[in-house]
């Protein structure tokens, strides 16, 4: 019980949220990839050997990752290298 109450702040920051990037995790980055297109989501960048950075637009997306073969569903903390990939659900603005 002692543990569960240590942890249950790290589920709740990691916890995917609707719209939001999320982190797949499966048993390869091409299994994360298949995860991510079965549950129409887009990839916003690699992650290592064994996952992805990705985001879908329709609520429900990290359920159906699980649906889809995804090991585990993290919240994105970050975008890429730099924390400033470019998410492809938002149109590009242009300056002026």
């Amino acid at each position: 019980m002692a543990i569960g109450a240590l942890l249950a702040p790290v589920g709740v920051v990691l916890a995917p949220r609707d719209g939001a990037p999320v982190l797949v995790l499966a048993a390869s980055s091409a299994a994360a990839a298949e995860a991510v297109s079965r549950a129409d989501g887009v990839i916003l960048a690699a992650a290592g050997r064994f996952g992805l950075l990705a985001r879908s637009a329709a609520p429900g997306f990290s359920t159906r990752l699980y649906q889809s073969g995804a090991a585990l569903v993290f919240a994105g903390l970050g975008g890429g290298c730099s924390g400033l990939a470019r998410d492809p659900l938002i149109p590009a603005r242009r300056s002026p």
